[in-house]
Formats: structure tokens, sequence, C-alpha cells
């Protein structure tokens, strides 16, 4: 039904009013910002200085003033909430014309001129994007092709994957082509010509210099990254690619060589805004430039603070902000400063940040004044430990809530997404409703982690180690004990697979709940008959119902269950229509493939209350406002930029000093963080972590102390409960500790177990009781191999007097690693590896082998303990070689060790980072030959004799004499180990991360 004149009028009427009402309210600087309508305007607007506010009204303005039509109004930003929201205020005073003002993200904007001009596209037209995964695989092909050698490191011919695919991103960016790429790098070879080669005196006199070499090194890199960008366009191009960046690059070619596109704009769109222009790229840049170059004085309207800069990972280029009175020589600069949202003292502490003394940025970096705010307090305080701020960030949102601030309020901001979750967690436990708005990578979450258990055990029938870990889902409802009664029984004879799929040997295992336990096997075998037939998402649909995980992460939280399972199906579907993917097999490679080049998997937060506390990064804050901000973690290695390694040098003029950069970009993202806060801001940081790492107050604290307030923290620490501090909560025991303790007296302790105790119960458990199945790694299977290949040419001695010639050790070392599951690419590498390395030991053992030697031999002792409950421990341990002397006794143990040889201060644990276990396993051994029955073989020397040379080519051996107070030393540690094994109480509390790798299924296990 049509509107009738009058209410059309009416309506006019009231968004004229809204309007005054609103201009009314503006303050001289803003009223010029909105009434310069004419001409370049550059706007520094800092934070809360009602930026959003102005380009609306300024829009609004230039409709009631002149006779464009909405239409002729373009105006970019850089999200879609942040178009939504400048959308939303333009209705405010337009009414329906506001939805035909050209709002649009820089992509968003490439996409409709996409559809408006397709000849201007033949690349975009004719082809489809590329995914992640296929750009990963690319350029994997382009580096295998031997392109670029520098670029492909021996060690790790896929090292430089990631970081060639970020850097040609960024060029793209950048609006760099590779032509102009090529343009630079022979600039960079040209600066070289006056970089003195050589010292000219001195000691080094006629040696290349190191700057020079560094230089070289560079400009080799930069060719070898050219070869790999040119080549990546050209294969895009052929197989009818384009990825991400392409669309803006694509839209910078269309407008520089499509004149009739280009002027249809630029005579379409009149006036041209660009919001958070200090976050444009040198490619979105470059798009609002030719789109103003019509005219001498465009009607080009900016809006930014270099302040607020934060987004340079991205692409950001802060130079096409410093730059825009250049490019534009008439422009009106107009500047904000007062600020409606802060307090003056946040404001003043936020200023004393950022301050310059001189500079190009010195006025753009103008002070704010408080213009709303009349009182606001900034307070520092300093805790000997994380735990105790942990504490306190809890207790800073009770007090803020019992003050009677509203929850949507109250954040807690902090660096990271980690932080994000864990901070979320902590307040979840104290009964606070919180929303954690973190940049979700649902790939790493511990939901996806159960949903990809179940995948890959249905994909790959022989994947013990996925079994192992489904078995552990809550979703099933097998008791703990039952759990454990299966795991323990697994045997080369009885694997884990054969034991679930028998109700028989179920039962033999003295399981309870049969019938709960040979469900999983059901299911498991229903979804391999479904994968024949049906497509892969189809069969995780079943799996995730069948199972009753779905319901399971339903009823744990609902919100957060549908939004990682959604996410999942929706990218496994995708796949199956994008890149044909037909079998579950391929889905869980894909996604092994992401894990492998750390691509993430986002899905938005969900989020129904938004009357809850928020919990975010700083990133995320930006735009946002609270009274009061609580900012924790404020520490020097979280806030200094830390870690972001430059991979390539390019030239360009954004990237004058790196390393400055990386610190400023981190004082600009601390100013949006502290700049959010209305009235109070609370920054914090500790002294101490969970793992006893000295931490330091971030750099950035030394300009605020001026302008903000010490507390003293010590009621903090006085009331400070290690108990209640916990991020997981004290669990009692779930399992029966006596069927550990049955385990241990059948088992009992190898030199290997037993330091696995000592460094977490938990890895115990998983890797020595429920013996977790882990395939070996590389290094493991190479020390197998040779392991094998000298026990062979030992024996051989000793039979023959012989020992294998070169051409015999070869054999013996292909036909080990023959029998490992090996590529063909890591059986060639191991056995160059491994042939380096006996050709020289096998030398070693003609000049030193005894005549007499006794190889791997195995050996079962019992060690009283004087427990009732375990009165004897067993002791287990196989010795690689024991040289026996003249008189048929021996003289030492020796201990091979593949991997570099160590010093004797890190086999002796005397050094940071050194645990002793080296020293300790030669205890052992002389502990087990000393309660053998057999006196021939007790000896106290004990070797560690490493099998691969040192850069000189010499093979190091360490020899130990152990003392009989070492030995006793040993024997009651054991035996005080297997006493906290029996009572129990290494395992009632659950695991850090930091404790053990195996925290995550230990809180599934101990439910």
């Amino acid at each position: 039904m049509m509107e009738s004149k009058s209410t059309q009028s009416a309506k006019r009427v009231a968004h004229g009013a809204a309007f005054s009402e609103a201009y009314a309210s503006l303050n001289a600087a803003q009223k010029k910002a909105v009434d310069t309508i004419d001409g370049p305007v550059l706007v520094v607007a800092g934070p809360g200085t009602g930026k959003t506010q102005i380009l609306t009204l300024r829009i609004a303005n230039i409709l009631l003033r002149t006779d464009v039509g909405p239409d002729s109004i373009l105006a970019l930003t850089f999200t879609e909430s942040g178009a939504k929201a400048m959308r939303e205020r333009l209705r405010q005073y337009l009414g329906a014309a506001a939805y035909q003002v050209g709002i649009f993200t820089f992509h968003g904007f490439a996409q409709s001129l996409i559809s408006q001009y397709p000849d201007a596209y033949p690349r975009i037209i004719g082809g489809r994007p590329a995914t992640d995964l296929e750009q990963i695989s690319l350029l994997e092909q382009i580096l295998d092709s031997g392109v670029a050698p520098s670029l492909r490191p021996t060690g790790n011919p896929s090292y430089y994957v990631t970081p060639l695919m970020r850097m040609i991103g960024s060029l793209k960016q950048e609006n760099i082509s590779p032509d102009a790429l090529a343009t630079l790098i022979a600039e960079q070879e040209q600066s070289l010509t006056a970089v003195p080669r050589f010292h000219e005196k001195g000691a080094h006199k006629g040696k290349e210099r190191g700057e020079y070499s560094k230089l070289v090194g560079q400009i080799d890199k930069n060719r070898n990254l050219l070869a790999v960008y040119r080549a990546y366009q050209a294969v895009l191009v052929e197989r009818h690619l384009y990825d991400f960046n392409d669309m803006i690059i694509e839209t910078v070619t269309a407008l520089e060589q499509n004149e009739s596109m280009l002027r249809d704009l630029q005579e379409r769109y009149q006036y041209i805004l660009a919001d958070e222009h200090q976050d444009v790229n040198g490619a979105q840049n470059r798009i609002l430039e030719l789109l103003a170059s019509y005219h001498a004085a465009p009607n080009i309207f900016a809006v930014g603070d270099e302040k607020q800069a934060i987004y340079r990972f991205q692409g950001a280029s802060l130079e096409n902000f410093l730059s825009f009175t250049t490019m534009f020589p008439d422009t009106t600069v107009v500047s904000l400063t007062e600020n409606y949202r802060s307090g003056q003292c946040i404001l003043d502490a936020a200023q004393a940040l950022v301050a310059v003394d001189d500079g190009p940025l010195k006025k753009l970096r103008i002070p704010l004044t408080a213009a709303l705010v009349e009182s606001a307090t900034v307070e520092v305080r300093d805790f000997p430990h994380q735990a105790i701020e942990d504490e306190y960030v809890v207790a800073a949102v009770q007090a803020a809530l019992a003050a009677g601030v509203s929850p949507a309020e109250i954040a807690v901001i902090v660096r990271t997404n980690k932080d994000v979750e864990y901070f979320a967690g902590l307040l979840r436990q104290a009964s606070i409703c919180v929303s954690a708005s973190a940049e979700g990578d649902v790939l790493r979450h511990p939901i996806m982690q159960q949903v990809r258990e179940l995948m890959t055990a249905v994909a790959y029938p022989e994947d013990a180690t996925a079994l192992f870990a489904l078995l552990h889902g809550a979703y099933w409802g097998i008791a703990a004990d039952d759990l454990f009664r299966v795991l323990t029984a697994v045997s080369y004879e009885r694997p884990l697979t054969a034991i679930i799929g028998s109700e028989a040997l179920l039962c033999d295992c003295k399981v309870v709940d049969v019938p709960a336990v040979f469900r999983i096997h059901t299911v498991l075998m229903t979804a391999r008959e479904k994968s024949v037939t049906m497509a892969p998402h189809h069969v995780v649909a079943y799996v995730l119902e069948a199972s009753g995980l779905l319901a399971h992460v339903l009823s744990e939280d609902s919100l957060e269950g549908s939004r990682v399972v959604r996410r999942l199906y929706d990218e496994i579907e995708a796949m199956v229509v994008r890149d044909h993917a037909s079998s579950l097999r391929t889905i869980v490679e894909q996604l092994k493939a992401r894990d492998a080049y750390g691509l993430s998997l986002n899905a938005p937060v969900i989020s129904v209350d938004t009357d809850v506390v928020q919990v975010l990064t700083a990133h995320k804050s930006k735009g946002l406002e609270f009274s009061t901000v609580i900012a924790p973690r404020l520490t020097d290695g979280g806030w200094n930029g830390a870690g972001k390694r430059t991979y390539f040098n390019i030239p360009l003029s954004h990237q004058v000093d790196a390393v400055s950069d990386v610190v400023e970009d981190e004082r600009r993202l601390l100013y949006v963080l502290l700049t959010r806060a209305k009235r109070q801001l609370l920054l914090s940081w500790a002294e101490e972590n969970s793992d006893g790492t000295a931490l330091t107050a971030s750099r950035f604290f030394e300009p605020l102390h001026a302008y903000t307030t010490t507390v003293d923290t010590v009621s903090y620490a006085d009331t400070f409960s290690p108990a209640a501090s916990l991020a997981l909560p004290t669990v009692p025991v779930a399992i029966n500790h006596e069927l550990i303790t049955a385990v241990l007296r059948e088992r009992g302790f190898s030199a290997t177990s037993f330091n696995n105790y000592r460094r977490s119960p938990w890895d115990y458990l998983y890797r020595n009781v429920l013996r977790i199945p882990q395939p070996q790694t590389l290094s493991l299977q190479f020390g197998t191999a040779i392991h094998n290949v000298l026990e062979s040419c030992t024996r051989t001695h000793t039979i023959s007097g012989t020992i294998p010639s070169d051409t015999e050790i070869k054999m013996l070392l292909e036909r080990e690693l023959g029998r490992l599951p090996l590529s063909v690419e890591d059986m060639s590498q191991l056995l160059e590896k491994g042939l380096n390395a006996l050709v020289v030991y096998r030398q070693h053992l003609v000049d030193q082998l005894p005549t007499v030697t006794k190889e791997e031999l195995k050996l079962t002792v019992l060690l009283p303990t004087g427990m009732p409950e375990l009165p004897e421990l067993p002791l287990t341990g196989k010795l690689d070689r024991i040289d026996m002397g003249s008189d048929g006794y021996a003289t030492r143990v020796v201990d091979y060790k593949t991997g570099k040889p160590k010093s004797r201060n890190v086999i002796e644990g005397n050094t940071k980072g050194s645990d002793g276990d080296y020293k300790r396993q030669l205890t052992f051994y002389a502990l087990l030959l000393s309660l053998y029955d057999d006196e021939r073989y007790v000896t106290n020397e004990g070797v560690l004799s490493f099998v691969e040379p040192t850069a000189k080519g010499v093979i190091k051996e360490e020899s130990f004499v152990i003392t009989e107070t070492e030995i006793a030393a040993l024997r009651d540690e054991l035996i005080a180990g297997a006493a906290e094994i029996v009572s129990g109480a290494p395992f009632a509390v659950l695991p850090t991360p930091e404790q053990s790798e195996y925290a995550a299924l230990a809180a599934r296990l101990l439910r």
C-alpha cells in the first residue's frame, strides 16, 4: 500500500527535525566538517570525537544543500558492521533514501562493479575464487618446480609457503604487480653498488663486509620471490582462478585501463567519503585516487586518526593517510579535539602514550579535551603472580556490577584471542554472564577436536590414535573405569579395534557396560558403510547424531555448539560442491592441511544477550566504548610485537624501520584500548606467570605514570587462595587408582617411563599405562633403524671378528628403513643421513670395539619397596650393548644415541632446559644390573655413544662411573614415585597444558 503524500511529507519533516537537532548539537569543528561539502576535506578525528556522526550528517547535508541524488554519493568503509551502522544512523535523517546512498566496504564496492561492468573483469568473470588451500597447493607446486631455490630449504621445503602467500597478498594490497616488484628489486640492486663490498683495512681487510653479504642475500630472496609471484599469477590465469586481493587489484586495473568505466563512475559519484582512512592499503587508496582524479579539487572527504592505525598487518599503509594533503593540495584539514566519551585523566594518559616532540606526526597527535565526562580514574596494579591478577580481574568485574554499572558497560580487554577465552572462562566460573568476542577459529576449538577425532576414526579404520582419543568422548557415556579396562587390555595380539568390536572380548576385559562400548563399533561401521554411497557431509551429519556428539555439545552450550558444528558442516558441504570432495578421508586431509599451514576456519560469535560483560581483544574493541575497562596482562612480552618475523625485505616506502614499526603498531593498539574507557580504566600486570617465568611491565607504562594512580596490591596477595585461582577446578579422581596400581604392579618402571613420570604423572599415565598410540617421528624411526644396524654389526663382530663393510652396512640400513612406514622422500633422506653417520661410526667400531660384546640385553628385576600394597616394583630395561672384558665380566654399558651430540653438563642436567634424563638412564641401568642375578654383567660404568659425528667428523662418547650413592638415591626416588601412584594423589587434580600435553584428554577422562 502506497503512503499518502501527507504521510510522506510528515516523515520528511520528522527526518528534517532529527537532522536539525543533531546538527545543533555539533561543536564548531564538527560543523565545519559537515558544512565543507565542496573540495577535498581531511578530518583528523580522534577517539570519541563523533566521527560516525559527522559522516552521516555530512551525507544528509549534501542532499539538503545540493541537487545531487542519494545514488550520487559513495561512502567506503572497512567492515560490514561499519557500513550497517552508518546506514542505520543515516536513515534517521533521510528515511528510505538512506538505502539509495552507496555505502560499501571496499570489497563490496568491487563486487558491485564486477556485476555492473563484467567485460572490464575478464579474469574475475571467467574464473572463480581460489580457496586458501588451493593457493597453498599452487605455491607448493611452484616451489617444487625449482624456480626459487633460495625459498626451498632442504630440511623443510615448505618453510616459505605461508610467508610467500602472505607476502604476495601484501604486494597486491600495496598495488605492486610483478613488473612493479621487478622495478623495486632493480632499484635495490642499483643501491647495492654504493655499498662497499670488502673491508679495506683492519683484521678483516679483503674480506666481504657483513652488510654487503646481507643485502646480497636479501636481493637474492627477493628475486626468488619475484619468480614465484610471476609463476603464481600465471597459474591463476591459466586455471581461471583469482584470490581475495585480486578483486581489488582487478578493480584498479579496470579503472586504469577502461576509460569509459572510469568516466561513468566519476560522473555518477560526485561526492566520495572514506571512513577510517588511516587503514586503507595502497590498492584501496588507488581506487579512491582514480575515482577522484577527474577534478583538480574533487569532493572527496576522508576521516581517520593516525593514532588508531592498527590494521597494518592486513596491508594498511599509514603513508596513504599522511600523504592525503599532498595528493590533494587544496585540502581543508579539520581537527576534532573535543571528546565525548572519556574523562580527562583517561585522555591525558592516552595522549602521553603517543605524544611526539617533532616530525610529521606531531600535528596529528593533538591532545583531546573531555567535553562530557567530568570525572574518571586510571589505576595501575602490579601483582606478584598472574594467578593473583586473575582473582583481581574477577573481583573488579564483581565490584563494578555491585556499584550499579550495567554489565554491557563493563569490558575486559586483552591482547590475544587466547586470553579472551581464558578470562571469559574465569568469569563464567564466577557465575558472571559474558560475551567473548574473539575471532573464533573453530578449527582448534575443543568441540571441533572431538568432531575431527570422530571423522578420522571413520575415515581411517587403521588409525589407532584417533580411535584412542575418540573413546574419551563424554558423549559415548562410557564409565571411566570401563574405559580404563579397555585401554589397558590392548596388546599386539588384541588391538583396540578388535576389543571394542567384540562383545566377548569386552566381557573378558571385565567391562561393566558392554553395550555402551560396543555401540562405538556399531556407529563407526555403519558410517563406513554409508561412506560408500553417501556424500561426506551426509556421513558427518549421521555420525554427529548417531554418536550422541551433537546432542552432547548442544546440551553443554547450545550456542557455542551450534556455532562450531554448523561452521564445520558448511565447510564440508562447500568442499563437496566446490572441490568435488567425494570421501570423508579427503575432508580429513584438507583439515590437516589447514592445520599444517596455520589456516584458520573462522565462525562468527553468536550472542543473544547484549546486557552482559564483554571480553574482547584490543583489535575487536575499536569503535566501542565502556564505562569500565579492565586491561590485564600488560606485560612487555605481550605488548612489544615480538615474534613478527620479516621474511622479505622489500624496499617499500612504509617499511622504513620494521622493528620500530612493530613497536609503534603496539603503541597505537594500546592507545585504542585506553580510549575505550569512559570513567574507569583499570590496568594491571604480574611479575610471574604460571610456569614461573619472570615478567616485566610493558614499556608503554613509563609515559603513563604522571596520569595514573598506582594501587597497592598487598591485600590481594594476602587473601589469595591458590585453589580458588585455578583456571580449572579441582576434580576428584574419576578412575579407580587401584587399576593404575595393578598396571604398575604388572609392568613396573623402565628408564623411559620413570622419566615420563618425573616430567608429569599424566605423561606416564597416557604414554606408559594407557599406551596412547603415537606415530613415530622421523627422528625416532631413524633411531630405531640405526640401533638395529649397530646391533647386527656388533653381533657379527662377536661371532666372526669382523665388522660389515660400508656396502654391507648400506644394505642393512636399507633393510631396516624398508621395514618402517616411510614415504619415498623420507626414505631417501634418512638413508643419506644414516649412511653419512654409519660410515664414520663404523671406523669408530673398528678402532674401539672389544672382542666380545652382549647386544640388546633385556632385563626385568624386582625392587623391594616395603609397601604392603606393592611389595616389589618391577624394573625393566633393554641395554644396547655391554662390553665384556677378557675375564668374561662386563666392563661397561654402552647406550647409542642418535641426534646431535650433547655436552657433559647437558647430560647431567646442569644446564638450563636440560632434565638429566640421559644420566638418570645410565644410573637406572646400573641399578638394574645390581639387582640382576647374573654377576657377570654387573658394572657401574655407563657410556653414552653418539652415533652421529660432530661437525669435525669425530665420534663423541661420554663415560660415567655411577656411584653407590647415585644408585641409592634413584632407588629411593623410584619407591617414592610408586608410593605416590598407589595413593592416587598425582591424578587427583587435572594438569594444565603446560604440565602435560595430555591435559585436554585428561579433562575429558576425569569428567
